[in-house]
């Protein structure tokens, strides 16, 4: 009997036999799901049991550690890192202006990277991948040359793809399209480190549920981040509405402690929640590297302050201003001086 079949017999009995699986358990599970062995109606079983049982700590940390072993991974020279972790199924109610925040957070010099996919159902909305791929990005850049254009000094943002970091993940797009539901792998691929600074590794990523946070946290400490913003963001993304205060965490060394983000602090006063089209009803690549190329030429207006605000949060978080109100500031030079689209443009192949 396999280790997934295993699995199944303790979390798929019911609301009351159900039993949770040890974090090997889960794991070895998962890397037989990895291995392309397992029955695809079985692996879908064993993702929906969990869900219906919710998942525990281990079990997830479980899961996460297949998915990390299955990953290509580089280790590279610099002190700071950051990984963005925007939602993989991507946006189709506000324009994903974060896929822009590499670059200007680089230009600010914290080295970024940001991961995805092209499309992830069942939501199939707009990506970094697409957007970027519409300004002229390379998105299928493998793991080692994009830890190379980290530690390049004129780029230092790069776009990874999970169809090169973990293939055998990107593999299972289909099962997970024909779940329907959201499996927890919509949650722990977001943690997936594939490439890791020598000195510290930051996440930024959002959430929804209230619940969240505290497991956030807990599994960023584990799978070896330095620290972890998480952020109440627009449609479960990392940047929080742009008119209201928003209640966010943030774990620096495993402990989590919330904290407030009010735009005003930043010097933003807008009277939407975020950035929406503005030509139609639609969210579009196409739209959104018209609004974002404007954005990062200087033009006020929404993209131009969820790029402030989204990125002086991160250095505020980072130890790298002393306050929020000095880190929007720096984010405004940086952009307004041209920098940040100039260190945008040297990533276009």
């Amino acid at each position: 009997m396999t280790a997934l079949t295993e699995a199944i017999k303790k979390v798929a009995t019911g609301p009351h036999l159900s039993k949770d699986l040890s974090l090997n358990e889960a794991r070895l599970a998962m890397l037989e799901i990895l291995s392309d062995k397992a029955d695809p109606v079985q692996a879908a079983i064993f993702f929906i049991a969990l869900r219906m049982k919710r998942e525990t700590k281990e079990e997830n940390l479980g899961i996460l550690q297949a998915l990390q072993t299955n990953t290509d991974q580089v280790s590279i020279n610099v002190d700071q890192l950051l990984t963005i972790a925007d939602p993989f199924n991507g946006y189709n109610r506000h324009c994903p202006i974060t896929a822009f925040l590499p670059a200007v957070l680089a230009a600010c010099g914290l080295p970024t990277v940001s991961q995805g996919v092209k499309e992830m159902g069942p939501k199939f909305g707009v990506t970094h991948s697409q957007v970027l791929a519409q300004a002229g990005v390379k998105t299928d850049l493998s793991v080692q040359v994009a830890a190379q254009r980290l530690t390049d000094s004129n780029v230092g943002w790069t776009y990874i793809d999970q169809a090169q970091t973990t293939p055998t993940l990107h593999d299972l797009q289909d099962l997970r399209t024909r779940m329907i539901k959201r499996p927890s792998l919509a949650t722990l691929e977001k943690l997936i480190m594939p490439i890791k600074a020598r000195g510290k590794t930051h996440l930024q990523i959002g959430f929804v549920h209230k619940a969240y946070p505290e497991v956030l946290a807990w599994l960023a400490q584990q799978a070896g981040f330095s620290s972890v913003l998480i952020v109440r963001g627009l449609e479960g993304g990392i940047v929080p509405t742009l008119r209201e205060t928003s209640n966010c965490f943030r774990s620096v060394a495993g402990e989590l402690t919330p904290c407030v983000f009010d735009p005003t602090d930043f010097d933003i006063h807008q009277d939407t929640r975020g950035t929406l089209p503005e030509t139609t009803d639609e969210v579009t690549a196409q739209h959104t590297v018209e609004l974002g190329l404007k954005a990062l030429e200087g033009q006020s207006g929404p993209a131009f302050d969820s790029l402030v605000y989204g990125g002086a949060m991160v250095l505020w978080h980072c130890g790298l201003q002393p306050s929020q109100h000095q880190a929007a500031q720096h984010v405004r030079q940086v952009i307004q001086s041209g920098k940040a689209k100039a260190c945008f443009e040297l990533g276009i192949d």
